[in-house]
C-alpha cells in the first residue's frame, strides 16, 4: 500500500473513530468504494464526507525515497439539499478540521496542521459543500504495513448461517457490522469479534481489522439472504 493511500485511509479512520461521526459516512476517494457507498448509504444521509486523494510535492528531488514535502490532504463534506437530518456540512467540516489539526498518522513520522486556506466552500451539483485542507510541515518518506482484510468463513449465502472471521495477523482486533454500516472500533453498530456467530436474518456483513503498528485493513463483505 502506498504512503499516500495509507495516509488517506488513516484520515478517514481518525474521523470515524470519533462519536461525532457515528452517523456521518466518511469515504475515501477510490472509485471502487465511493460509487457503491454513495449509492447505498451516503446518499441517504444528511451530510457525508469524502477524503480526497492526497497531493504531494518533492522539494528535494535528489534525495532517496522520494521524500514527499509537503503532503497535502483535503476532505470534502457535502450536504444533501434539503438536509434530511443530523448536523450541517459546515458544522461537520469545522469539527473534522479540529480533529485532524495536529493529527499524526502511524504511516509517517509527521503531523498534519491546518493549511492556510483551511476551510473553503466548493461547488458541487445538488449539494452544499465545504472542503477542509491540511498539510505536513516536513517530509513523509515511509509507510507501515497494512493488515490484510479479514477472512469470512461460512457455508453459503442464506440465513441462518454460522459465520467465522479471522485475520492473518495474530492479535488483530476484528470489528464487524450486520446492518451495512461502517465497521469501526467505536462505531455504535459495530461488534468486536470474539467467536463464531449466527446470522439469522438477511444481512450485509462488513468487517475490518485493527492492530497497533499497522494501517487498518481493507474491508471484507458478505451478503446473506433468507433461507
Amino acid at each position: 500500500m502506498s504512503i499516500l493511500t495509507s495516509i488517506q485511509q488513516e484520515v478517514a479512520d481518525c474521523l470515524l473513530a470519533d462519536p461525532f461521526f457515528a452517523t456521518i459516512p466518511v469515504l475515501v476517494e477510490q472509485p471502487r468504494d465511493v460509487s457503491y457507498e454513495l449509492a447505498t448509504s451516503a446518499a441517504a444521509a444528511g451530510t457525508y464526507g469524502v477524503v480526497l486523494v492526497p497531493q504531494a510535492l518533492v522539494s528535494a528531488p535528489s534525495a532517496p525515497g522520494p521524500i514527499f514535502d509537503p503532503v497535502e490532504i483535503a476532505v470534502r463534506f457535502c450536504e444533501n439539499v434539503p438536509v434530511s437530518g443530523g448536523p450541517h456540512a459546515l458544522e461537520v467540516a469545522e469539527t473534522a478540521l479540529a480533529l485532524l489539526h495536529l493529527f499524526r498518522p502511524t504511516t509517517i513520522n509527521e503531523v498534519f496542521t491546518a493549511a492556510p486556506k483551511a476551510l473553503q466552500t466548493v461547488k458541487e451539483p445538488n449539494v452544499v459543500a465545504y472542503e477542509i485542507s491540511l498539510r505536513t510541515q516536513a517530509g513523509a518518506s515511509y509507510a507501515v504495513p497494512q493488515l490484510d482484510a479479514p477472512v469470512i468463513t461460512s457455508a453459503g449465502s442464506l440465513s441462518p448461517q454460522t459465520v467465522a472471521l479471522s485475520s492473518s495477523q495474530a492479535g488483530a482486533a476484528i470489528y464487524y457490522t450486520l446492518d451495512g454500516s461502517q465497521p469501526a472500533p467505536r462505531g455504535p453498530t459495530s461488534y468486536l469479534y470474539s467467536a463464531p456467530f449466527v446470522v439469522s436474518a438477511p444481512s450485509l456483513l462488513r468487517t475490518r481489522a485493527w492492530l497497533a503498528g499497522f494501517v487498518a485493513s481493507a474491508e471484507a463483505r458478505a451478503s446473506y439472504g433468507r433461507g
